[in-house]
């Protein structure tokens, strides 16, 4: 079993394609559903595995095609769609074989596009939407909901075994400070649902969540770096919604992405060291939410953006209302 994140977008060379070096494993979804950090971040991995020297990932977008299942590893086949003096691009499907039925399934589509450094005409940057506290000054995110909400009464102890069940694979593979500006550290990532926040009088398109991230493990190669940054950007944006309207996931028939587009700033970044993570939700309507996370580094300097639709289905008991 992978224990570090780099072991968990970790991938093989067979053939003319790659495969992951590890089953994938769940996270934020109780049914044996991949989480869908992983295709995002074994297609990275698999288009750096091809690009050649000189050039860095600036933008991956793709669709979540279905969800991956936990049962079998992850094939992913690049095809270079275009080489010039300055860009490359790569075209990369991500698919599983059903060991039961021997069924290929296409997961996702990717298109991934790198560019050879050139010098800058100007250079700045976006900032976060609020003032958010230093990483220093936040508490880890286990202590986010621990024993103690159960014993205080604010979650059950149901409550408290089904957070640690969903979200309990990203503990383990980096760091978590939630600022305690934003919604999610307030409300425990929703799981709170009646607790007022600071920020219930906003509009919904006002709110903002936003925590310090770091890997644990060292991550040795560009490639690694990056396919970290895609698996780590990819949490929160389906369920954030919820959690910015005092639902959870019980309230829904559906939350989970349907597309993403991830856009680099950095081209080197370290995911060893400490990110600002702020995420905000722009839109909900038509059963389908759009939300976007962007992340700093420590000196202020915005390194990523990640932004997604994503399904929001009604409950069966109550569409038919």
């Amino acid at each position: 079993m992978a224990n570090t994140l780099a072991e968990h977008v970790s991938v093989e060379s067979v053939d003319d394609h790659y495969v992951s070096t590890y089953l994938p494993q769940k996270m934020g979804n109780s049914a044996p559903i991949a989480y869908g950090g992983y295709a995002i971040a074994l297609a990275i991995h698999t288009a750096y595995k091809t690009a050649p020297d000189g050039f860095h990932l600036f933008s991956v977008f793709g669709h979540y095609l279905r969800a991956a299942s936990t049962e079998a590893v992850m094939k992913c086949m690049p095809v270079e769609l275009r080489r010039t003096k300055s860009f490359v691009t790569y075209r990369v499907s991500v698919e599983q074989e059903i060991p039961d039925t021997g069924q290929v399934r296409k997961c996702m589509e990717v298109l991934a596009d790198f560019h050879r450094d050139e010098p800058s005409l100007l250079a700045y940057s976006d900032h976060p939407t609020r003032q958010y506290s230093h990483w220093k000054d936040c508490i880890p995110s286990e202590r986010l909901v621990d024993r103690s909400q159960v014993e205080l009464g604010k979650i059950t102890e149901t409550q408290y075994h089904t957070f640690n069940t969903l979200f309990g694979l990203s503990r383990n593979l980096y760091e978590g400070r939630p600022c305690p500006e934003g919604v999610t550290a307030q409300n425990m990532m929703g799981l709170a649902k009646t607790v007022k926040t600071t920020q219930d009088e906003l509009s919904p398109v006002a709110k903002s969540s936003a925590d310090w991230v770091r890997v644990k493990h060292a991550l040795s190669t560009e490639g690694e770096q990056m396919a970290g940054l895609g698996f780590i950007l990819d949490g929160v944006l389906s369920f954030l919604p919820l959690a910015h309207n005092h639902l959870f996931l019980e309230d829904v028939e559906a939350c989970s992405s349907l597309d993403f587009a991830l856009r680099i700033f950095s081209p080197r970044p370290k995911m060893e060291e400490w990110h600002l993570r702020e995420a905000v939700n722009h839109h909900a309507g038509c059963g389908r939410t759009y939300s976007e996370s962007k992340l700093w580094d420590e000196q202020g300097n915005m390194v990523a953006c990640m932004s997604q639709q994503s399904i929001l289905r009604v409950p069966v008991n109550v569409a038919k209302i």
